[in-house]
């Protein structure tokens, strides 16, 4: 871990001096202002606003952008600058997509812009809006391997996806604010032909699929209302393809009047939702996937993503968030690589997925040193289980939560950790409490001082869990370390010894 860290480190620190980033996304149905605290890897909005503005209402029918929506546009353009500026931001872009450059007087709109300081505008092609949007799932989800959609306002962007890299794209002019003001009576049919002209689609059936965009986060809040599902987080959230479907057809063919009714659905989202569901409907039914993964990054994360170097993109999304702001959740010198090192022994047979999830923890171990101690536990579990970090499924956020948990309090309340045992299965609990325990005696051995626990050695036989321990330091240790050996021997299901010599 060393090595790799540190060379990791030093592209992260250049990448990352230019200090805060800024992004104006001018879309067909609204503009939104976000601020990154840096443009990383792991990259952490500390600002996010959207205007609805419908540049794209009418456009079908007269070629042209909503006047109205031009006007407001404008004036929020000019207020989300003067916020950016006050923000420090140290470089701020405009990314123009669909309306504008489909639009006759898109050109116009561009030209109003270019006359206002501080401000890199871009119109965004089709191609390169499928190519960041598709970044941005691989951004957050490094593993990303299907088809991702992204709906917006006026079109879909589709992107093959495959070990951390796109591959075919196309965008088709049927987003659900575009499909409202077009004046054609059938827009399933315009959405079935518009798939159907996709012909890489037919060679990527059978895995998942991405779902991207906030008319499709919408549904997924919905989704997960209608399920009661315990983490309301939307990145990374998935469901069964044919569940998706069943949802979607549902959906589809409700009134705006219905959909008000329906706990978690956005008022503002009651017009353009079932256009949505239908559009995905019919996306699932061309590409029969396994399941529906949403992805809260997009256009926005994968411009920066596109920026970054080969050593950034390399890095792990957790990992690289967890080391960027580890830091100022530490109180101690020691460093999580020595806590990793010291570790590694014990979990030797573990997945590389599990390796991942153990780096973050080391990282993020001393996290609640500053809360009131009785509660320690349940705030890291809290805090851990909410991170806004990507990089991991919902189950892993619930072993990384456990083993944080642990790591404070030997045995927490079942009722504490209660969503993370629902998001989990046994195996992901065993190895939880494993890591959360054996971080617990890490702390208690090293003080948090850094040299101390290469001199003692932790070891794993078929029935033991042995501390290896220099004979002049046996007698330092006491009930404490004891105590916190059995609880981590429990948890392997050994027997705990300490051997001195």
């Amino acid at each position: 871990m060393n090595g790799e860290a540190t060379a990791a480190g030093r592209a992260s620190n250049e990448a990352l001096a230019k200090g805060r980033v800024g992004i104006i996304d001018v879309g067909s149905n609204s503009i939104r202002l976000v601020v990154y605290e840096r443009a990383s890897r792991a990259p952490l909005p500390v600002f996010n606003e959207k205007v609805l503005c419908g540049l794209a209402r009418g456009l079908d029918a007269t070629g042209r952008l909503n006047p109205e929506g031009v006007e407001m546009a404008l004036a929020n353009i000019d207020r989300f600058t003067t916020l950016a500026r006050n923000m420090k931001v140290a470089s701020l872009d405009l990314l123009a997509t669909a309306a504008v450059r489909d639009a006759s007087d898109g050109a116009d709109f561009m030209r109003a812009l270019a006359s206002r300081p501080g401000i890199k505008a871009h119109v965004v092609s089709g191609q390169d809006e499928a190519r960041y949007s598709g970044y941005g799932v691989i951004c957050g989800i490094p593993d990303a391997s299907g088809v991702m959609g992204d709906l917006g306002g006026g079109s879909l962007e589709l992107v093959a996806l495959e070990s951390g890299g796109i591959g075919a794209s196309s965008t088709l002019p049927v987003g659900p604010l575009r499909l409202m003001s077009s004046g054609k009576s059938d827009p399933k049919r315009i959405v079935v032909d518009a798939i159907e002209s996709v012909p890489w689609l037919r060679e990527r059936t059978g895995k998942t699929f991405y779902a991207v965009g906030g008319a499709w986060r919408s549904f997924a809040r919905l989704h997960m209302e209608q399920a009661g599902y315990p983490l309301h987080i939307i990145h990374h959230y998935d469901i069964p393809a044919e569940e998706a479907r069943a949802v979607a057809r549902l959906i589809a063919v409700q009134s705006a009047k219905s959909l008000e009714k329906m706990p978690g659905v956005s008022r503002r989202r009651t017009d353009t939702l079932p256009l949505a569901c239908l559009a995905l409907d019919r996306l699932l039914a061309a590409l029969k996937p396994r399941n529906v993964v949403f992805s809260a990054f997009g256009l926005r994360e994968g411009f920066y993503y596109s920026t970054l170097s080969p050593a950034e993109h390399a890095r792990h999304p957790l990992i690289a968030f967890a080391e960027e702001h580890s830091a100022g959740w530490r109180r101690f010198d020691l460093a999580p690589s020595e806590i990793f090192d010291w570790l590694s022994p014990v979990f030797a047979d573990e997945s590389q997925a599990d390796r991942v999830l153990r780096t973050a923890a080391c990282h993020l171990s001393d996290i609640s040193w500053d809360d009131h101690p009785d509660y320690r536990a349940d705030q890291a579990y809290v805090r851990v289980l909410h991170l806004p970090a990507p990089g991991m499924s919902h189950r892993e956020r619930a072993v990384l939560a456990m083993a944080l948990a642990y790591r404070y309090k030997s045995d927490p309340k079942p009722a504490t950790l209660d969503t993370a045992f629902r998001l989990s299965d046994g195996r992901s609990r065993s190895y939880a409490r494993r890591l959360g325990t054996c971080l617990r005696l890490a702390y208690n051995l090293s003080g948090g001082a850094p040299g101390l626990l290469p001199k003692i050695q932790l070891r794993r036989t078929e029935r033991q869990l042995r501390l290896l321990v220099p004979t002049d330091a046996r007698s330092s240790l006491g009930d404490v370390t004891a105590r916190r050996l059995q609880s981590a021997a429990e948890a392997f299901d050994l027997e705990p010894v300490i051997v001195a010599g």
